[in-house]
């Protein structure tokens, strides 16, 4: 079978899943074109599951789990009634024996909020994967290689934080871009580009981590999507863009 896809993606705030704006027609066009692949299961890492050791969603119809607080009433009306793959459940802890079952998570608002625009329908079956905050870099990556197996099994797999994500920072102007995010964010673009997937896996060596990654979680999705890369497999970008100074807008697919 030819592999999947990888779709790594910056989900941004809740509320731009009832917004109309590019990024999100990026992601429902990027849906439709999936029609055709045959996805039989979804592999979600959302930047919103911290966990100590690494933990799978085992129930059967996963809860929409509305992990946000202050927004609009009609955010928390929306639901994304997904089920389970026990066909990929049984394959990951196959290929990770570590991994632990919870039976009582659902999609976190990482999750749910990029698949609600990908697929409407819910008509694909999804687990996801927690990170456990106990791991390093490298680690991530190499357990994205080892789950990369699954590309040639008919799983898609997708990774949902943010290169830059820095709130403390964050400017209630849109349009505006901080320096410091947009050198950081180029940097990351540069290397995914050319394979160097070394120097994000060590992105604390990159000028302006400390800014633009003031806490790992939004940032490791994307270590698993590299991980997962074919050699000679190439990375594009999709769309991007940096909004509200410090947050980056942007999608990144296999070629």
């Amino acid at each position: 079978m030819k592999k999947t896809p990888l779709i790594y993606v910056d989900h941004g705030s809740p509320m731009r899943i009832l917004e109309d704006n590019p990024i999100n027609d990026r992601l429902s066009f990027i849906g439709k074109s999936l029609e055709e692949k045959d996805i039989k299961a979804i592999l979600i890492i959302s930047a919103h599951w911290i966990t100590n050791g690494s933990f799978i969603t085992t129930s059967n119809d996963l809860e929409t789990i509305h992990d946000f607080y202050g927004f609009r009433e009609d955010l928390y009306e929306l639901n994304y009634p997904a089920k389970t793959s026990v066909f990929l459940i049984d394959e990951i802890k196959k290929i990770l024996p570590f991994v632990k079952e919870d039976s009582t998570y659902g999609l976190d608002h990482g999750a749910w909020t990029v698949l609600k625009k990908l697929f409407p329908d819910s008509q694909i079956p999804v687990v996801q994967l927690s990170i456990d905050s106990t791991l390093s870099g490298k680690d991530y990556f190499e357990i994205g290689k080892k789950l990369s197996i699954l590309r040639e099994k008919g799983v898609l797999i997708i990774g949902s934080g943010s290169i830059v994500h820095n709130l403390r920072d964050f400017s209630w102007e849109e349009n505006i871009i901080y320096p410091w995010a947009r050198d950081f964010d180029q940097k990351i673009k540069k290397s995914i580009l050319e394979n160097d997937f070394k120097t994000i896996v060590n992105y604390e060596n990159i000028e302006n981590y400390k800014k633009s990654v003031p806490s790992f979680d939004h940032f490791v999705p994307l270590l698993y999507i590299l991980g997962a890369t074919s050699e000679g497999e190439k990375l594009i970008y999709d769309y991007e863009n940096i909004s509200n100074g410090s947050l980056t807008n942007n999608i990144i697919i296999t070629k």
